[in-house]
């Protein structure tokens, strides 16, 4: 599991304040860019082998109220491994308490076919390492 700190701007929330309901996306975003940086593989790196990684699934369940300028615990952890695609889960956390949960499915596709391609080796082994169950309540 990789845990960041996150800051919730202004530019997310709508006229009450409160998180607009798409913009949690953004922090899943965040969050899987910062893991795949911390594995050794951004997705810089990741394109330019000539990949990409579109994603096909994503789902988030609000436990608790997100407000402007809340600092959120976030983590992030691998939960499936497929052939070509893999599943990253969300916890949010204000004070301990979660306050938001997720997930996000992405596949590994070939930039000049379009066409969805087995998980890189080398990136499989990194997957591995992170895949653990799903404990946010």
């Amino acid at each position: 599991m990789i845990t960041k700190t996150i800051r919730i701007q202004f530019v997310d929330t709508d006229m009450s304040g409160r998180i607009h309901y798409s913009s949690i996306f953004k922090y899943f975003e965040i969050m899987d860019h910062d893991f795949f940086r911390r594995i050794g593989y951004s997705y810089k790196k990741i394109f330019k082998s000539g990949l990409d990684m579109p994603r096909v699934h994503v789902e988030c369940s609000y436990l608790g109220e997100i407000e402007y300028d809340d600092e959120l615990e976030a983590q992030v952890s691998v939960t499936k491994i497929g052939n070509s695609s893999y599943k990253l889960s969300f916890g949010f956390y204000k004070e301990e308490k979660p306050v938001a949960k997720g997930s996000l499915t992405n596949v590994f596709v070939d930039r000049d076919t379009g066409k969805s391609v087995s998980i890189p080796e080398f990136i499989k082994t990194e997957l591995v390492k992170h895949l653990e169950p799903v404990s946010i309540t």
